[in-house]
This record gives structure tokens, C-alpha cells and sequence, in this order.
């Protein structure tokens, strides 16, 4: 009897491997690349640098994510920090809105590798001449991605025909579930 159910431990093995890597991708799936602060737990300060010509539009996409995530503290400071928010007439380039991970990263033990942000750029494309709810709808995105998260289809701003200027539950969730142990 012994030997029957030990002819199956590999079958039973690989299925169980292959179900919690699809729950792995499937977790993952909104992430942009390995990238993530080295912070985590009841408390990710991720501070913002907001000198922006739309200064507002950007505020209130930075608001909008301190008042529904409840473990960041999203400070707005007047020195360059965690995350730069600026705006500018860069020309018919296709974009509307651009984040960028300057100088990258830092050393991640945990994969042996360089995923750990550093510091990143949250751009807005002036040239496009979008109204303020469009623009806040650009700067959610972007500073958004600059905490290591992809577009989605959830309907907000993360998403790219997103029905609303802020983050949804989902992207609070997302959010939880990437810092909150980390």
C-alpha cells in the first residue's frame, strides 16, 4: 500500500508546485518588474518632491493615496527625496505622462539582485494640454509606478482607459500585500 501512494508523491509534488506558481504570478501580476522600496510593515515613508507647474493636480493625486493607504506616509517635502513629481512641455513625444527609476537601484538579498528603488521621476507631458482631471489622472499614475506597480485593469488611474483619477481598492490591496510584510 505503502509503495502505491509513493509511485503518486511526484505527480501530487509537481501539481502542488505548479498551482502556487500560478498564485505567485497571478499575485504578482500588476507589479512593474522585481522593483519595490526596501521598506514594509505598518509604516512605508515614501516622501514626494512636488515642484510641478501643476502643483494641485499632482497635490491631490498624492492626497488621494495618503488618505487610502493606510501604511504609507506619503510626506510631501521641499528637497529632492524618495520621488520627484515635475511636469514640463517636452513636445509631441507620445506620452502623457513618464516615471522613470533614476540611478535605480540597491542591493535586494532577497533575489540577489537590483531591485530595491532608489529614487524615481514621475513626469507629466504639458505639450497634450489635458484638463486638471486628466493631469491628476497622469501624476497618480506615474508617482504610482515609481512605488514598483503596472498598469491594470481596474479602472483607475493605473489603468490606461481608467474611469477615474485615483487609485481603486485593488491598488490599495495591491499595495498591502507588496509592503505590508516586506
Amino acid at each position: 500500500m505503502l509503495r502505491r501512494i509513493a509511485r503518486f508523491i511526484p505527480v501530487f509534488m509537481t501539481v502542488g508546485l505548479l498551482v502556487f506558481n500560478i498564485q505567485i504570478y497571478t499575485a504578482h501580476a500588476n507589479y512593474w518588474n522585481g522593483y519595490h522600496w526596501d521598506r514594509g510593515g505598518t509604516y512605508v515613508p515614501i516622501q514626494e518632491y512636488n515642484y510641478a507647474n501643476y502643483f494641485t493636480d499632482a497635490e491631490n493625486a498624492r492626497i488621494n493615496k495618503w488618505n487610502n493607504i493606510g501604511i504609507l506616509y506619503n510626506y510631501r517635502v521641499d528637497y529632492h527625496t524618495d520621488v520627484s513629481v515635475f511636469d514640463g512641455n517636452f513636445g509631441a513625444t507620445g506620452w502623457s505622462g513618464l516615471a522613470s527609476l533614476e540611478g535605480c537601484c540597491d542591493w535586494d538579498w532577497g533575489c540577489w539582485c537590483w531591485d530595491h528603488i532608489n529614487h524615481g521621476h514621475a513626469r507629466y507631458n504639458s505639450y497634450y494640454g489635458y484638463s486638471a482631471w486628466s493631469r491628476q489622472y497622469v501624476f497618480c499614475q506615474e508617482v504610482y509606478h515609481t512605488y514598483g506597480f503596472d498598469h491594470d485593469n481596474y479602472g483607475g488611474c493605473m489603468d490606461y482607459n481608467g474611469t477615474t483619477n485615483v487609485l481603486k481598492t485593488q491598488n490599495v490591496n495591491e499595495f498591502y500585500g507588496r509592503y505590508r510584510f516586506h
